[in-house]
């Protein structure tokens, strides 16, 4: 029997209770046309995705002791872009969209909450989204609806969680933080590159890696360097990088379905050559990228949503205690994250019609500055989103790429970079 409302994942309940004007849990999806977007016709595709995906037509709700959503005939509204990505969707005690639809020229934008998805869910929205604007724009498309079909809105930590399996037992020291003054609140400064895949995946080849682990460590490489020149303490240099469990596990859910595996480069263990740090992350991201391991991640995640003390607190409690625990158990153990979506397809008849896709991570006050990287096509985009108005990091980032021999085109909302 279908009900009026959907609990939130084991993921999404947590970020729910962590949401504040630093730490918005908004990301976003966009994808660039060739032409300008008819906003009219953007709102009727919206009315019509959100018809097709109906566990998306929902608003926030507050309960005794979680957030829930609750279904609605609301249709929130598309409006033009004009402030910066990533703002705060969630206003506790209102009754608010988890996600937003943006246009600006020939961009359409999705930003969307974590506490209703993940990267992977909102691409699939996003696709069918384009799907349906295009036609209205008199492009003839097949229908999709057998497609549509085989997602679900279940919750797949609990389809995977194993009893037998115990908690991740991995212990972490505190990372090494950014020396990063926070700009002003609602200010998000995102910088992204533009270059050819092929052109990088020739450079990793040299390295006898892959493309993943030489970004990794082309970034813990600066991170090491930045902390050598600005504290004379040493601290571990931890990347989060999320990994998209429906890789290793079976599942069509449209909600979080991921988790975070720690890379780590310890400086105090003396002095690492860029080949070390390749091999130092190529040996953490075997060990952890199997599914039994990524099991242990799953179990620690359910019984912890599961804890007795956990669940019986009312929700005003866990509001209070929970950006605690995720500052102290989460975010203060990494210094930076890298999320990569992967390689973006579509069918053909869409593909002519869609220019880039581009990914935007989620601002956290936690670690200031994060990256998102995705690939469309011949091209890899690589987006990095920072809270303060220091730059180095990007630009040391694309500087070294243009050094190996990377073409890059750079775009970015700051006034001049």
């Amino acid at each position: 029997m279908e009900t009026d409302w959907y609990k939130l994942d084991s993921a999404g309940k947590l970020y729910a209770s962590t949401v504040s004007s630093r730490v918005s849990t908004v990301f976003r999806l966009s994808v660039s046309m060739y032409k300008s977007v008819n906003a009219v016709f953007l709102q009727e595709a919206l009315e019509e995705t959100l018809e097709e995906i109906s566990s998306f037509k929902v608003i926030v709700k507050r309960g005794v002791f979680w957030y829930y959503f609750e279904k609605t005939a609301t249709i929130p509204t598309v409006s033009e872009e004009h402030f910066y990505p990533c703002s705060n969707l969630f206003f506790r005690g209102r009754n608010t969209f988890p996600y937003r639809v943006l246009y600006y020229n020939k961009k359409i934008s999705l930003e969307l909450s974590h506490m209703l998805t993940d990267g992977t869910g909102g691409i699939e929205f996003l696709k069918l989204l384009v799907r349906n604007y295009l036609k209205r724009e008199g492009v003839n498309l097949p229908c999709i609806r057998k497609k549509l079909n085989g997602f679900n809105f279940d919750n797949a930590f609990f389809q995977h969680y194993e009893k037998q399996v115990p908690n991740w037992q991995d212990t972490l020291d505190k990372a090494y933080k950014l020396p990063l003054r926070l700009d002003k609140r609602g200010v998000y400064h995102v910088t992204t590159g533009k270059l050819e895949i092929q052109v990088l995946k020739n450079i990793a080849k040299q390295y006898q890696t892959s493309i993943t682990t030489y970004l990794l460590a082309l970034y813990a490489e600066i991170l090491i360097d930045i902390q050598a020149q600005n504290s004379k303490t040493r601290k571990p240099i931890t990347i989060n990088v999320p990994v998209n469990l429906r890789n290793f596990f079976e599942t069509n859910t449209l909600k979080n379905f991921f988790v975070s595996v720690p890379v780590t480069i310890d400086p105090r263990l003396g002095t690492y050559t860029f080949e070390d740090i390749i091999e130092t992350i190529s040996i953490e991201l075997k060990r952890y990228l199997n599914d039994k391991q990524l099991k242990t991640l799953i179990a620690r995640g359910v019984r912890g949503e599961r804890n007795f003390l956990l669940r019986s607190m009312p929700l005003f409690v866990k509001d209070w205690i929970s950006p605690m625990v995720h500052a102290r158990f989460g975010e203060n153990l990494y210094t930076s994250s890298i999320s990569n979506l992967g390689v973006i397809s579509l069918d053909d008849d869409l593909e002519k019609h869609v220019e880039r896709f581009e990914f935007y991570p989620p601002p956290s006050i936690g670690n200031k500055i994060k990256a998102g990287v995705i690939s469309y096509k011949d091209d890899m985009y690589i987006t990095f989103g920072n809270l303060s108005n220091d730059r180095l990091v990007e630009r040391t980032f694309f500087r070294k790429l243009v050094k190996e021999g990377v073409q890059i085109k750079i775009e970015t909302n700051r006034s001049a970079y």
